[in-house]
This record gives structure tokens, C-alpha cells and sequence, in this order.
């Protein structure tokens, strides 16, 4: 079966990419109080630095949901095994836990193919390379697209008829908010075909102490995220941030029911930003806001489905019900 990997990082899309990163970054820092969105953090380094995070055993989204595809195989195989279809990973990064879904399909002789979609290159390219080295002879085949996830979708949508899962994992969509979160599943919605499941990560809301201590590692690794988010700024946008002159903290706001992190001036100082032709002041302590991650019910999660047009098929839990992969149909 065929492994192939591409790229639809054209020069026009890349253009209008770092336009709308520009305009981000500049929008952001222009706010009282500053924020900027966590997706300019992930370039290729920042994409490894959240596989870290992933990899830390107080992270719990991780965790959980390993153990919840583990628990669940079987019953997404269910969903799937008469007939032939396509696993679309919106954000697909290493794609650690999908490969336990991926190794189970392939037990089961099932021919299906898996199309990891993700914004990074590298990321893609070393998925497509690892997946190839164990699974070249199973009835998997893998398109690896290095794309914006609907850039990603209106390809695979010209070709075969399979039924299609996608999935959107790592409580992804958390890093939206709500108006934002119901805007995206209702195109991804017009995206697919009736019939057609996605299967969405949300993370729990639960004890604030136990959502605190998942963001904030004592090894520092969600500092070291955080703050990559200056050297993003000084490589694409001619910054003089000095990335040893803040810190970072992760905390839970009950007003927004989300983990916000900050990442904070220790000085007084003004940072140019050498493309964008504009200087930007930071008091010492200021706060910027960096990251924004919302901790959903089941009753937010149910009425986002309905409301978006999809059947809810089943939620799946891990065994302390702090995380849930929530499976929707798409209906007519």
C-alpha cells in the first residue's frame, strides 16, 4: 500500500500564512492586556516541545486518552469494519496515540487509509517515514499532508467515497473559545458527508488543584512552550525579544472556566519588531496571556454537537472521567 507524503504549503498560501500571523502578532500586542493565540507557537520546535508536554506524566489529556483508546478500540473498529474508510487526523503531530487505533485496524485485516493532517512539515514527513518502516506490508495506506486542516479536507474530498473518521484530539479544541469551538465544528461538518464521524477531545473540568498541577511541570516544559513562542516572534518577525527577561505560569480562571498561561516581563522594557516596524512596551510584571484552555461538561459538549448538526454516537471516558472522546455522525 502507499505511503506518500505532501505538501500544500504553496508560495501564495505561505504568503497569506504569514500575513495572517502578522496580523495576529500585531492585533495581540496592541490589546490591553496583551495575548496572543498559542497557534504561532507551533513551528517544527514547538510542534516537538508539545510532544514533550504529551509525554509528562502529570499530563492528564495524554494520559487519558491513551488509556481510552486502549479501552475503546474495539469499539471504534465497530463503528468502522464493514466497510472501507479513511482515519483523517486534524493536527496529527507524531501521531502516538492514534498508531494504537491504526495497529488494531491492521490486526483486524481491515483495509482503511490514514491521512494525518498538520502544519508542520517535519512532523508529517517523520509520521509518514515511521509509519512506513512498521506497517509497509498491512493493508494501511497513509497520505500525509502538510496543509491547513481544510486546505487538508477540500483534497481528500475530491477523491474516493470511503466513510470518513476524523479525528481532533488533545483537547484541541479547547484552545478555542466557545463562539470560535462552534464555528470550526460546523465546517468541519460542511467539510464531510452525511454519515461520516468525528471524534473530538475534550478535556473535564475538575478540581482546580488537579488542573494546576498538569500545567505546571516542574520540569519546565510548558515554560519552555510558552517562551518558544518569542523565538517564533524574533525568526519570523525581526524581534529583539530576549527570551530569559520572562517567565511563565499556567492558572485556572473560574470567570472564563479555563487554564490560562502567562508569560511575564521580569523588567521593564520595549521590544522592536523589525518587520512589522513597530515597538511594543512591557511593564516589569506585566502579564501576557499565551495560552487559553477550556474545560468543558457533558451537557456544553452535547449541546455543541446538536447545535452544529451532528448525532452524538457515544462519549468515552477514561476511568476517572477527566477527559472524554466524543464521537458524532454527521446528519443531513
Amino acid at each position: 500500500m502507499p505511503f506518500t507524503f505532501h505538501s500544500l504549503r504553496s508560495g501564495s498560501a505561505t504568503a497569506s500564512s504569514n500575513e495572517q500571523f502578522a496580523q495576529a502578532v500585531m492585533e495581540g500586542l496592541s490589546r490591553k492586556p496583551k495575548r496572543l493565540p498559542s497557534w504561532l507557537i507551533f513551528d517544527n520546535r514547538g510542534s516537538d516541545i508539545f510532544t514533550e508536554i504529551t509525554q509528562l506524566p502529570g499530563y492528564h489529556p495524554a494520559q487519558c486518552e491513551f488509556e481510552i483508546f486502549q479501552a475503546y478500540k474495539q469499539t471504534i473498529t465497530d463503528l468502522l469494519e464493514k466497510t472501507e474508510f479513511r482515519v483523517i487526523e486534524l493536527g496529527a503531530g507524531d501521531g502516538g496515540k492514534t498508531q494504537i487505533l491504526l495497529k488494531h485496524f491492521i490486526q483486524n485485516q481491515l483495509t482503511f487509509e490514514y491521512v494525518p493532517i498538520d502544519i508542520s512539515e517535519g512532523a508529517v514527513k517523520n509520521l509518514v517515514i515511521a509509519l512506513e518502516s512498521k506497517f509497509s506490508q498491512s493493508g494501511m495506506s497513509v497520505m500525509g499532508l502538510a496543509a491547513d486542516y481544510f486546505d487538508g479536507l477540500r483534497t481528500i474530498s475530491q477523491q474516493s467515497n470511503w466513510r470518513n473518521l476524523v479525528l481532533f484530539l488533545g483537547s484541541t479544541i479547547g484552545n478555542m473559545e466557545l463562539p470560535s469551538a462552534q464555528q470550526f465544528v460546523q465546517k468541519l461538518r460542511e467539510s464531510l458527508g452525511v454519515g461520516d464521524y468525528v471524534m473530538i477531545g475534550f478535556d473535564l473540568m475538575k478540581h482546580p488543584k488537579a488542573l494546576y498541577a498538569a500545567y505546571n511541570d516542574s520540569t519546565g516544559v510548558f515554560e519552555k512552550f510558552n517562551l518558544h513562542l518569542l523565538d517564533v516572534l524574533n525568526n519570523k518577525l525581526g524581534a529583539n525579544f530576549v527570551k530569559e527577561w520572562y517567565v511563565q505560569q499556567g492558572q485556572y480562571n473560574p470567570r472564563t472556566h479555563a487554564v490560562e498561561s502567562f508569560i511575564y516581563s521580569t523588567r521593564e522594557q520595549v521590544v522592536s519588531l523589525a518587520t512589522l516596524k513597530k515597538t511594543f512596551s512591557f511593564d516589569a510584571w506585566e502579564a501576557m496571556q499565551t495560552e487559553h484552555s477550556y474545560k468543558y461538561t457533558i451537557a456544553e459538549i452535547e449541546m455543541l454537537a446538536v447545535k452544529s448538526g451532528y448525532r452524538i454516537v457515544t462519549h468515552l471516558f477514561d476511568a476517572n472521567k477527566h477527559f472524554v472522546n466524543s464521537i458524532w455522525e454527521v446528519m443531513k
